[in-house]
């Protein structure tokens, strides 16, 4: 299968950015809080890397977010994981 030009292929980024964090996608997207994730990566100068989302078994979407530091990771995590 060929890939789109620019883009990685998602095992390689999952291997350079092996730090992850899965939310789940809720219904209707994450509108707005979207754009303040991107933004938290803006604001670090780093780039948003994705691993491969999923779905299970009650249909819940999930998306993960791939980091090469354990710290940003778990930064990311505290400002935008719900308990």
């Amino acid at each position: 299968m060929t890939r789109y030009k620019g883009h990685t292929k998602t095992s390689l980024t999952e291997r350079e950015f092996p730090h992850r964090v899965e939310m789940i996608v809720p219904k209707g997207g994450f509108g707005k809080r979207l754009d303040k994730m991107h933004e938290w990566h803006r604001a670090r100068s780093i780039k948003a890397k994705f691993g491969r989302s999923r779905r299970d078994e009650k249909n819940r979407d999930y998306v993960t977010w791939c980091f090469a530091d354990a710290a940003m990771a778990d930064s990311f995590r505290a400002s935008f994981v719900r308990s």
